[in-house]
């Protein structure tokens, strides 16, 4: 039987599940307490917070891992992408396929990919590193504001701040790590897209639409789509970063890139992340494909999967905790993705995703209209617009999808299955 180590427990409710229908015998670490989470069968502990590459190596001997899976999430495990890169080095790639260095270091340091996207000519917003406290003001009249100052070093929910003006420069000053990011803060619209890299290969789900950029830099509070429509010739400048991000930084796993189109129809590169994340929600809806699922079925048995495509608009809605959603109706599925061990970043609110094929999208718009105010933290029309936007992006031809011109592969259409 495999032995199977997972380090972070990121959605391990569909990751492991995936994992042991294979045959294999899982092992989950990570810094959650996933006791009664997961079926009893797979193995839980505790992922130490503090890694070098000699403990890594350790606990993957201690497991007698045959393959190694990193599933990164909770507040502190994005960082140890370049940690495991090292270690995969050194055990193999047979046996921990995941990202290169060079890809972490992306992933992981904002300054990093800033410099890495001048020098390969990726399209990112104006920027000046700013390394010592002394020079932010000065970096800040030179990129000009309003603007963003990022941590280099920083995660998911942390380390990004947005000031519109001179008086607010301070405040974000005293409370930074250096080197930081001064970033001119691009209008328009924000995107993102989930790809999953072998060696063989790269496949990307839908386009997904993360609503228009503002200054709380929290896309997770906005109604989004998928999938969603490009200008052609942003898809283009698109798949050709794709392209050179894989030969040259070698990403092996998951990742997703988050874009902005501006006002004037450009790509702006805003970030890469080496993990699925929210996003992944709207991608299994949209296409019948989980990108968790597909995550472990590459890792075990070197896989992509064949349909990436998708067939329906897929709305995701942020709702209160606690706060009960009416059933949804004929003819379209409701999920609601709530806080759990393996996914614990929400601050009080859930995200429901609601799947609608186009034939079922007048009554998909009258129950969000029948919605009692307050039931969700958008208002209504912000989440008809955006489901109107992913009805016009199923019945385009191309939908912004990256895929064909990423790794060609046919993809018929998915037939839905209940969940």
């Amino acid at each position: 039987m495999k032995r199977v180590l997972v380090l972070g427990e990121f959605r391990a409710d569909r990751l492991v599940p995936a994992l042991a229908r294979s045959g294999a015998q899982v092992t989950v670490l990570g810094f959650a307490d996933l006791t009664g989470f997961l079926d009893p069968r797979v193995t839980c502990g505790t992922l130490p917070k503090e890694l070098t590459s000699e403990s890594l190596s350790a606990l993957v001997d201690e497991h007698q891992a045959d393959t190694v899976v990193a599933s990164v999430s909770s507040p502190g495990q994005e960082q140890m992408l370049t940690l495991y890169a090292r270690v995969g080095r050194s055990v193999g790639p047979r046996r921990m396929p995941v990202h290169s260095e060079a890809f972490a270091t992306l992933a992981c340091d904002k300054v990093a990919l800033h410099r890495q996207a001048i020098r390969r000519g990726w399209p990112v917003p104006a920027g000046v590193v700013c390394e010592r406290p002394e020079r932010l003001g000065a970096t800040a009249r030179q990129v000009g504001f309003p603007l963003l100052v990022k941590e280099a070093r920083s995660e998911s929910f942390a380390g990004r701040f947005f000031v519109s003006d001179p008086s607010r420069l301070a405040a974000v000053g005293a409370a930074i790590t250096y080197p930081v990011l001064v970033q001119q803060a691009v209008q328009g619209e924000e995107f993102a897209v989930e790809l999953l890299t072998l060696p063989s290969g790269t496949v990307a789900w839908p386009v997904a639409s993360l609503g228009p950029l503002d200054g709380e830099c929290a896309p997770g509070r906005r109604a989004r789509v998928q999938p969603a429509l490009l200008p052609e010739a942003v898809r283009f400048a698109l798949s050709t970063v794709v392209r050179d991000i894989v030969a040259t930084s070698r990403p092996v796993g998951p990742w997703q890139i988050d874009f902005a189109v501006t006002r004037g129809g450009r790509l702006n590169l805003i970030e890469i992340n080496g993990r699925f994340g929210g996003v992944s929600n709207m991608s299994w809806t949209s296409t019948g494909t989980d990108p968790h699922r597909a995550h472990a079925e590459a890792m075990l048995h070197g896989r992509l999967p064949e349909h990436t495509h998708a067939v329906w608009a897929a709305l995701e809605v942020p709702v209160p905790n606690g706060t009960t959603l009416p059933p949804a109706p004929a003819g379209t599925v409701l999920s609601a993705f709530t806080a759990n061990p393996g996914y614990p970043n929400t601050s009080g609110v859930h995200r429901a995703v609601l799947g609608v094929p186009p034939a079922h999208a007048p009554s998909a718009r009258a129950w969000l209209r029948r919605l009692v105010p307050g039931t969700l933290l958008v208002p209504v029309d912000s989440a008809i617009d955006r489901l109107e936007h992913g009805l016009a992006a199923l019945s385009a031809e191309h939908a912004a999808d990256v895929s064909a011109a990423v790794a060609p592969r046919a993809a018929p259409p998915v037939r839905r299955t209940d969940r």
